[in-house]
């Protein structure tokens, strides 16, 4: 870019002695013979190096120089004076509105060296000023992507963790498609899993964590015959005890091949310890069983004798838990057991078919919509059970009802609920 300067001088000589000193060294010269002028210039122009005589027409060149420093500050100011003009130096150094005085006549050469000092210095000032500017542009523009990235990878985690809770109601439903009952069992043992995590103060990953090994929990019952899974343990005989003792690690061989659910595998397999020290497959007792494997432990215990064949009524249940403080369950789980199935009792209601209030209400088959949750088994008019009570009902699994529909008419006397809010 090339350098300008500006001479002001009420005579003429010397505006032409200092544009001709300085055209041979490459710079571009403007000049003006008054302040009025000069200050005409310097708005319109981009000026290097002012250089002005003290004594002008209609002011001084201190009163001239303080207003180019505040038209064009990066300006460097130099001031002809001559050497009685002492009174005009302490006036511009008090101002601070000359960076040199030069005092006539000036030496051609100690003058030429000072102007290029003077461009170089407002070229640098320019320069840093400009270079200012691109990089607080370039850090808005930084900061900005960086926003977009954190939105994006957000998006991106959040859909990852859509996927994957997807991909655990794929084995959630083929567990129902093998048996009704085990289907039920692990979606109500996994809502009250989070819900008593949540109470006891685990954090968000650890809740996850835990409601998907509770979804998953009998994922290995899959395959073993449907007359032993809820069958009293005292009524089983040696080779259907061997079964069951084995399914845990099952569940968790079938898990461990999928990085995400490793974790959950291990919590699986600890479902059917005791705090005791009795339970199985590996005999752990007090605190080396994981406390997911014991929310989901006692979650199941209630959830069996609450909906399994041999139905008990809560407070049975509840002293049945208060027989196993101790042995199966650990008492500080327990303990908390017992404060969380107040609020979730009350909540139950909404499963029970013989629940008060409005939110029961019966529907044909064909009025079932997604977000119902059955208040009672849903069944053929033959008594074939296709899905349990307390089954938050889907558009998937409303299709699949429909169509075997078709082949068996389902009974229009299934009462459903509105959906029972959980956090």
């Amino acid at each position: 870019m090339e350098n300008t300067l500006l001479f002001v001088d009420d005579e003429q000589n010397i505006i032409n002695s200092l544009t001709r000193l300085f055209r041979r060294d490459g710079y571009k010269t403007l000049s003006a013979l008054n302040m009025k002028e000069g200050l005409d210039i310097i708005s319109q122009n981009r000026i290097a190096v002012v250089i002005s005589d003290h004594r002008m027409p209609g002011g001084d060149g201190v009163e001239f120089l303080s207003k180019v420093k505040e038209v064009s500050p990066d300006t460097v100011r130099f001031m002809l004076t001559g050497y009685a003009d002492i009174g005009a130096v302490v006036g511009a150094i008090n101002k601070g509105a000359v960076s040199k005085f030069v005092t006539k006549p000036w030496d051609d050469e100690d003058l030429r060296e000072s102007v290029k000092d003077g461009v170089m210095r407002f070229n640098l000032v320019e320069e840093n000023r400009r270079l200012e500017e691109v990089s607080g542009k370039q850090n808005a523009a930084l900061k900005d992507l960086n926003a977009n990235l954190e939105k994006k990878v957000e998006e991106k985690t959040k859909k990852i963790r859509e996927n994957f809770f997807s991909f655990v109601k794929i084995f959630s439903n083929m567990m129902e498609l093998y048996d009704h009952n085990v289907g039920g069992r692990s979606r109500r043992v996994a809502a009250m899993a989070k819900r008593l995590s949540a109470k006891m103060g685990l954090d968000g990953v650890d809740r996850e964590l835990i409601e998907t090994a509770a979804l998953l929990h009998n994922i290995g019952l899959i395959g073993l015959p449907r007359e032993i899974i809820d069958r009293d343990e005292e009524l089983l005989t040696t080779d259907e005890r061997a079964l069951l003792v084995h399914f845990p690690k099952v569940s968790q061989d079938l898990l461990s091949t999928v990085d995400t659910l490793r974790q959950a595998g291990v919590i699986i397999r600890g479902c059917m310890e005791r705090f005791d020290g009795k339970g199985w497959p590996d005999g752990l007792k007090g605190g080396e069983i994981h406390i997911g494997s014991q929310i989901i432990a006692i979650s199941s215990f209630y959830d069996r004798y609450r909906h399994g064949p041999r139905k008990l009524t809560h407070k049975d249940i509840v002293v049945k838990i208060m027989e196993e403080k101790g042995r199966a369950f650990d008492p500080a789980v327990a303990d908390e057991f017992f404060g969380f199935l107040a609020g979730w009792v009350e909540e139950e209601r909404g499963f029970d078919s013989d629940a008060d209030g409005p939110e029961v209400r019966r529907h044909h088959i064909a009025n079932i919509r997604p977000g119902m949750v059955l208040a009672e088994n849903l069944g053929t008019t033959k008594g074939r059970l296709l899905v349990t009570k307390g089954t938050v009902m889907t558009e998937a699994l409303i299709e699949r009802v429909l169509k075997y529909h078709q082949i068996e008419p389902v009974a229009d006397c299934a009462c459903l609920t509105k959906p029972v809010a959980r956090a």
